[in-house]
């Protein structure tokens, strides 16, 4: 079979009936003029043919239905696609919303030529991106919201800051970057020759200077580091012509002198921390806190006045009426002198952590007059009544961190949150730190101090989370074990033995029987004499536990017998364990176990011989 000869270039560029002139006449002077001419020439169709192709691609596209939006329509759908994405995507990725710009040229202009769009300096942007996008914002209010590190532009930001008559939110917060190995950061620095400036930590006091001295529009003024910095400071006169629509303040780890801080009679929520500089005079801070009658949450980070309250003129007692939040954060002496010189209303929840000045601090002796203070604080005027009135308690304890007692008053206003296990938000947390062996056991003084001084009497919730140490002998007999109301006791993975103890060597279990408790009133209550509701969460049922659970249950006598029992996410429980409880405790009303089934392992030949030699059951 023969095969067909190679095509010249004149065969097979052979004009259409479709070809334009220009183009056909090109194409037939092949191989006719010289060749830089017919170079030149046909360089020349090309940008004429590209140019109408632009021309027709661009009439098609804006011939799309998308494209015959009206631009306030399209403009709207680029702002929902910017909100979208400054709320849900990750940090890195806030920028990506500009890809929406490059779609096309339509696109684009309309973009352009949206002022809202570009407002918001609010994801990871560098220099030159501020310095394009801020005339783009034209004279509408802007917002700046970055996560600074070394290699953060302040020349750009500065100019940014310097129309601060049109700024409305300003958020300084560090970017913190992974800890890396000596290895992992050398072979970065390598790689990235930007790395040493990124991992340096970044002065914001540059762009601040750059602030005018009034700023109308702001609402938002947070700047923080992300540890205390020594050299940092407010500029000299920051703001000293007022920030009058200031709602929201949150300085953190930096040097704030007093006296430069914007109080705005508009604060609603003020949060301060960690000052380098000596802290302010109680008289100072108190007349600060009188010009703010808006203020709803106050959060003071080891920045309490180290003078002592004293009740004489200038220093009377500040009433903080719409407070809904108080945090603080102090040693315990210091949150206790503090406590003197406020009021907040009942409805207000604290929230206080106490730290120590040093390994041998001890504020152990102060501890009843930090509480009696703690005791004084719910007052919207210092003759009505004291909050004292307990309603459920819980101890927080988890493997390193802080010791948390939370405490919920009777007179609970509308619950705002059900993040806690009694599904309301306690009126006052207190945290403490976990302190050597040495220096006692603060939380033992705080709760005797406060059984002194608030009302037990009323409590009728009591809950123990994790590793709690207030879950001991001592602890529940000396302080819960005859309260009156005390209905419901709820364990989470804490260890219940001692309450099981206790159950089981009550000697009112054990004695008389109903009838001449009737008759003889002054025969002793069992422990816990109301408790009716029994939860168990997160427990390691070891031996025999399952059968002590039920003998200590079943020994109590009529009338104060368990009606609810509550087990879940336990371990060594099952069905015929369930059944047995279910058989041996007629008088529950209600048993619930979540049927989760989780064993351990097969026992050891020594776990064995530990059984048979009597492991106590406790």
């Amino acid at each position: 079979m023969a095969e067909n000869p190679f095509k010249t270039v004149s065969e097979v560029l052979a004009p259409t009936p479709f070809t334009a002139p220009a183009t056909r006449a090109l194409v037939e002077q092949y191989g006719t003029p010289s060749v830089l001419e017919y170079e030149s020439q046909l360089t020349s169709r090309i940008l004429e043919l590209e140019h109408d192709i632009l021309i027709l691609k661009t009439c098609r596209n804006s011939n799309r239905p998308v494209n015959r939006l009206p631009a306030e329509v399209l403009s709207h759908v680029f702002l929902v696609l910017f909100w979208t994405m400054q709320a849900e995507v990750p940090e890195d990725q806030k920028v990506f919303w500009i890809h929406a710009t490059h779609v096309c040229r339509h696109w684009r202009a309309v973009a352009l030529g949206c002022a809202a769009l570009w407002c918001d300096f609010a994801f990871d942007i560098r220099g030159a991106l501020m310095r394009t996008i801020l005339p783009r914002s034209k004279n509408l209010p802007i917002s700046v919201s970055l996560k600074c590190d070394g290699a953060t532009d302040t020349e750009a930001l500065g100019e940014v800051l310097s129309h601060t008559t049109r700024l409305r939110h300003l958020n300084l917060s560090p970017r913190v970057h992974p800890q890396l190995s000596w290895q992992s950061s050398f072979y970065l620095r390598l790689l990235d020759r930007d790395a040493n400036r990124k991992y340096n930590p970044l002065s914001y006091e540059f762009a601040l200077q750059s602030m005018g001295p009034s700023a109308p529009l702001l609402q938002t003024l947070s700047v923080s580091y992300a540890t205390l910095t020594d050299d940092e400071c407010l500029p000299k006169h920051f703001l000293k012509d007022g920030a009058p629509a200031l709602k929201y303040l949150k300085l953190k780890n930096f040097d704030l002198h007093w006296a430069r801080i914007p109080f705005s009679p508009a604060l609603t929520t003020l949060h301060l921390g960690q000052s380098v500089s000596a802290y302010p005079k109680f008289a100072e801070m108190l007349e600060s806190f009188r010009g703010l009658p808006l203020l709803e949450d106050l959060t003071l980070f080891e920045m309490l006045p180290e003078d002592k309250y004293q009740p004489i003129p200038g220093m009377e007692p500040v009433t903080l009426s719409k407070l809904k939040y108080l945090t603080l954060w102090d040693w315990g002496p210091m949150i206790g002198n503090f406590l003197l010189g406020i009021r907040v209303p009942k409805t207000a929840f604290v929230d206080l952590t106490f730290t120590g000045l040093d390994q041998d601090a001890d504020w152990t002796p102060q501890v009843d007059t930090c509480v009696e203070s703690i005791r004084g604080l719910w007052r919207d005027d210092p003759s009505e009544w004291v909050k004292d009135s307990i309603e459920s308690i819980n101890f927080i304890a988890v493997e390193d961190s802080h010791l948390t007692i939370a405490f919920r008053f009777d007179d609970a206003p509308e619950p705002l949150t059900q993040e806690h296990c009694d599904m309301f938000k306690p009126h006052l947390s207190v945290h403490f730190p976990l302190s050597p062996a040495s220096l006692g056991d603060p939380e033992l003084a705080f709760l005797a101090s406060f059984r002194q001084h608030f009302n037990l009497t009323t409590l009728s919730t009591l809950c123990f989370t994790g590793m709690s140490q207030l879950a001991r002998h001592a602890v529940l007999v000396d302080t819960f074990a005859h309260l009156p109301t005390l209905e419901i006791i709820r364990f989470s993975k804490c260890d219940m033995r001692d309450f099981l103890w206790i159950l089981d060597i009550d000697p009112a279990c054990d004695g008389p029987s109903n009838s001449e408790r009737t008759a003889n009133p002054s025969v002793a209550e069992p422990s816990f004499p109301a408790l009716n509701n029994l939860e168990i969460d997160g427990q390691h049922f070891k031996g025999k536990r399952i059968d002590t659970i039920i003998r200590v249950l079943k020994k109590r006598p009529k009338g104060h017998r368990i009606s609810f029992l509550r087990i879940e996410n336990c371990i060594n429980i099952d069905e015929k364990d369930a059944e047995k409880i279910n058989e041996a405790l007629p008088d529950l009303d209600t048993f619930f176990w979540d049927k989760k089934v989780t064993k351990d392992e097969p026992p050891s030949e020594l776990e064995l011989l530990c059984n048979v030699m009597g492991e106590p059951e406790f």
